[in-house]
């Protein structure tokens, strides 16, 4: 047996149908990030095959991008968190900042509607039976939510959105400031919470530095912590259920 069906054989370290809210990371968590990613590769070749240094220069951007998020993640940040991001990235693709930031929002937008295909499964599922038991639901994002929400029709489904970049945030992931803030909207204590993520060095360590109770998506990557690993969505919502 492996550890991680170890542990889900054990079933939730804590009894979930305790908690008011269900708060769920983005990116990764609602819907699988690399086959997104695979398929905007794909486009982003297609949309170059007569220009391939552009397409090259445009992964690249894209690449530093995120590359940068991670180098701001590890410094802490002062500021507006992803103007930061747009600027680390275009000073090691040597480009404008307005270029990097052009390209960015050009390539975001044509993903959105690849979002929707890539849903966990039991997603949906397990937004409804929250809403059922009348819990409330949040989004805790390092990139602008809302679009990406809408696009995957989930919206509807959330009391609060929010993201690194909102004017009460300017933190990324792991600092405990946006987990902070959707408790203060939803008028919740720490232990009335569970937040849900993909990465337990940001995700696990976020929830573990303002002390909610965290489940990590389970993946090859996984290491040990104060978080329940879980295999999937059916999971949770089994755990929702009592079963």
């Amino acid at each position: 047996m492996t550890e991680s069906s170890s542990i889900q054989a054990a079933g939730p370290p804590f009894p979930v149908a305790q908690f008011r809210a269900l708060i769920f990371d983005l990116d990764g968590t609602l819907y699988r990030q690399e086959r997104v990613r695979r398929a905007m590769a794909w486009r982003i070749l297609r949309a170059h095959l007569w220009h391939p240094i552009q397409g090259i220069s445009t992964v690249r951007v894209l690449q530093a991008y995120r590359r940068a998020q991670e180098t701001l993640r590890l410094s802490g940040v002062s500021g507006d968190p992803v103007a930061q991001q747009i600027r680390i990235a275009a000073q090691n693709c040597k480009l404008g900042e307005s270029e990097v930031q052009l390209r960015v929002e050009r390539w975001s937008d044509r993903a959105m509607d690849l979002l929707s295909q890539a849903l966990r499964p039991g997603l949906v599922e397990l937004l409804q039976l929250a809403r059922e038991k009348g819990m409330l639901l949040g989004v805790l994002s390092d990139y602008p939510a809302e679009a990406k929400l809408s696009a995957m029709g989930l919206r509807n489904y959330f009391d609060v959105v929010v993201s690194a970049s909102d004017p009460e945030v300017q933190r990324f992931k792991p600092s405990p400031r946006g987990l902070e803030i959707i408790l203060q909207r939803l008028g919740l204590e720490k232990h009335e919470a569970l937040y849900i993520g993909d990465r337990p060095q940001v995700d696990g360590a976020a929830a573990a530095a303002v002390g909610v109770r965290c489940a990590i998506l389970a993946s090859s990557h996984n290491q040990p912590g104060p978080w329940w690993e879980i295999s999937g969505f059916d999971e949770l919502r089994n755990a929702l259920c009592g079963h």
